[in-house]
């Protein structure tokens, strides 16, 4: 992180032997007060400082506050100023580049065959009207249009898009294995912000769906402004959660809409909860699993704590093969398995 600081003297005298301190909350221990020792700044003149800081952990933290400390001529006593002004910092979580990803194939395609996107993130800008389909909400009922072709027609939004993905995980405080940034928590938030990243930069209208001791859900949308709400709910995520993953799907299992993917980022021990998941493609949804692989996160004498699972016919059950990972992994090389 870069920072700039400007110090203004508003005073007729010069301040001398003078000695300013930053506090940077987000960088390590051994570097969080940042001093510099300044002999000189004259009267009614302003001094720029620039300095920088490596920040190592994502978070959400406050920078600040600013100290000035007053020597005597001697240096025998100091007087100390504090200066609470903070500035709110936002450390995201380091993403890395997806070289190849299984290709989208559910998708609505808008009438005429043109794509539309939203870009306030309102759904109230009508397009057009079609026939009723299963699963298309009771509200956007035309009523007038239904009276005259005396069939079900609904209104058409132009938040439709070609595609649309949903990305679920849970973040159980029971099995976050490992430690710091060889965690399960840190390699799912990691995983997590890389493929937003990579379906927002493709115009793939996103979804979020999270438990991280509270569900936290960001509705579909596109754009920047979208892909920085999620970062920002990825940076403070933690491995708080006390249900399980099968839980948090089936709470929101009926809102995910047809016609679209589902990405879930899990643990191979919640295996057993993927047959549930299967019965989305009712809905023509396209499951595709993002699986770490719980034992590579333990010390091996941890190990016995992992319980073996069945394994599942990936082949048969999903359209694509999941993907693994294990701590340690590039993971750029796991998306090109």
């Amino acid at each position: 992180m870069e920072i700039e600081t400007v110090i203004g003297n508003n005073s007729f005298l010069p301040i001398l032997n003078f000695v300013l301190e930053d506090y940077l909350a987000c960088a390590i221990p051994q570097e969080r007060e940042k001093r510099f020792l300044l002999e000189y700044l004259g009267p009614r003149s302003t001094l720029s400082l620039k300095y920088r800081c490596l920040c190592p952990r994502r978070g959400r933290y406050e920078i600040g506050p600013f100290s000035i400390y007053l020597f005597d001529p001697w240096g025998l006593f100091f007087f100390k100023k504090s200066f609470f002004l903070y500035s709110e910092l936002y450390v995201y979580p380091r993403t890395f580049n997806i070289p190849k990803f299984p290709p989208l194939v559910k998708g609505t395609v808008p009438w005429f065959g043109i794509e539309t996107s939203r870009v306030s993130g309102d759904e109230d800008e009508f397009y057009g009207i079609r026939e009723y389909k299963p699963g298309d909400p009771i509200k956007r009922i035309h009523w007038l249009s239904t009276a005259r072709k005396n069939k079900l027609i609904v209104k058409q939004f132009q938040h439709q898009a070609f595609f649309r993905m949903t990305i679920i995980f849970n973040l159980d405080k029971d099995k976050n294995f490992g430690k710091g940034k060889e965690s399960v928590a840190e390699y799912i938030i990691k995983i997590a912000a890389s493929v937003a990243k990579y379906f927002i930069e493709r115009n793939v209208s996103l979804e979020l769906i999270a438990h991280i001791g509270e569900i936290a859900h960001i509705p579909f949308n596109k754009g920047a402004e979208h892909l920085e709400d999620i970062f920002r709910l990825l940076t403070i995520a933690q491995a708080e959660s006390r249900i399980s993953l099968d839980e948090l799907f089936q709470e929101f299992a009926p809102y995910i809409p047809n016609d679209s993917s589902l990405i879930v980022i899990m643990l191979d021990q919640d295996w057993e909860f993927l047959p549930a998941m299967l019965s989305l493609k009712a809905k023509n949804i396209s499951l595709i699993p993002l699986i770490l692989i719980a034992s590579s996160f333990l010390h091996p004498s941890e190990k016995q704590k992992i319980i073996k699972l069945p394994e599942m016919k990936s082949s048969q059950a999903f359209d694509f093969a999941p993907i693994f990972f294990s701590c340690g992994d590039n993971l750029e090389q796991d998306f090109l398995k």
